[in-house]
This record gives C-alpha cells, structure tokens and sequence, in this order.
C-alpha cells in the first residue's frame, strides 16, 4: 500500500508544477505520507473531509457515494481537500506558481 501511495503523490507533484505540498490521511485522521505539509494538517483534513460529505446529506444530492472536493482559498496558496476510496488526500498549491499565470 505504501508504493501506491508514493506513486499517487508523486504523480500528483509531476502533473502540477504548483503543489508545493501532499498528504495522504487515513480514516483515523493518521498521517500516512507527508510532503512539504505539517503533520499536524492530518486531523483537519480529515476532519474537513468527513463534514463536507455530510453536508452532502443536507442538501437535496443523497448521493453518498461521490466524495466532494473542498478548496480553501488564501493569498498566496489554495488547499484541495478530497476523500477517495477511505483516504483523504491534501493538496497544497502556490498561487504565484499556477499554470497559466
């Protein structure tokens, strides 16, 4: 497991010149990778992960299979925050490094 997670967040770095930062969490808010964030992000990761899909509960959308995306926005970076398959990943993209700009 721990080969598949390095490829995913090295795939994660090599598609984007601006991540600055990954982090792999499991279900338990437990930092299983850890590239450029503090350890200490885990638990809210996770944490922001797990109360975006309730809120999905709340609206009209019941679909719980689907895992929304939350970015959370800053001057000079943005941090996306997804569960996939049990996992939260953690992204963490320099602004001032965005394609395009």
């Amino acid at each position: 497991m721990e080969e598949e997670i390095n490829k995913v967040v090295k795939s994660v770095y090599q598609s984007d010149p601006s991540v600055t930062g990954v982090m792999v969490v499991d279900e338990s808010g437990l930092c299983l990778d850890n590239n450029n964030v503090p350890e200490e992000a885990a638990g809210l990761f996770a944490s922001v992960a797990a109360r975006s899909e309730m809120a999905l509960l709340l609206g009209a959308n019941q679909n719980t299979e689907s895992s929304p995306v939350v970015q959370i926005e800053a001057d000079s970076m943005v941090i996306i925050i997804k569960r996939v398959y049990g996992y939260t990943m953690g992204i963490v993209k320099d602004k001032t490094k965005a394609a395009g700009t």
